[in-house]
């Protein structure tokens, strides 16, 4: 018999390996059992016939940052169009939101855009390849976690000039 390719799998063990707890989560979203950090407990976990959903949280490998609708979408293009050589995981949301993964700041960052959250070790979010009630979830910059990441300045400054330059033209975020 033929085994389809169990990417969820795959994708939990290359976040064990880049030091990225993992755990199982429900088609909802709901955390469904503890984080895991063992590629051993990966491999029980994921390497079934129905795998569950995965969630991922912040680390000392992995800043991920939720960036509000408008800036964040008007920052990605900013980003891209330095044409930079590392591009960050950012990850559409139903409610317009956007999820994004970066380096763990190294300094104190600078001031932030309005809106913009540093979720907090220990908070599950569901990563691509995942499906939730909402459809199969979706990365720009797909390789996540295999690829390097950028700084989070990098990503970040982008995101409030985004804000800046929009309240510059329509006076507020709407």
């Amino acid at each position: 018999m033929i085994r389809r390719k169990n990417a969820l799998l795959d994708t939990a063990l290359v976040c064990v390996e880049r030091g990225i707890p993992v755990q199982a989560a429900t088609i909802a979203g709901a955390p469904d059992g503890d984080w895991i950090t063992d590629a051993n407990e990966a491999r029980d976990v994921w390497d079934v016939d129905e795998p569950p959903n995965l969630a991922v949280c912040s680390s000392p490998t992995v800043a991920i940052w939720r960036l509000p609708r408008i800036a964040g979408a008007y920052g990605k293009r900013l980003y891209e169009q330095e044409r930079p050589d590392v591009w960050p995981p950012t990850m559409k949301l139903p409610d317009g939101d956007w999820i994004t993964c970066t380096l763990q700041p190294d300094t104190k960052l600078g001031p932030l855009a309005t809106g913009v959250e540093y979720i907090e070790p220990g908070v599950p979010v569901v990563i691509p390849p995942s499906t939730t009630m909402d459809g199969r979830l979706r990365w720009d910059g797909s390789k996540f976690p295999l690829h390097p990441l950028p700084s989070a300045d990098a990503v970040l400054s982008k995101v409030l000039r985004a804000e800046e330059e929009y309240v510059e033209l329509h006076g507020q975020l709407g």
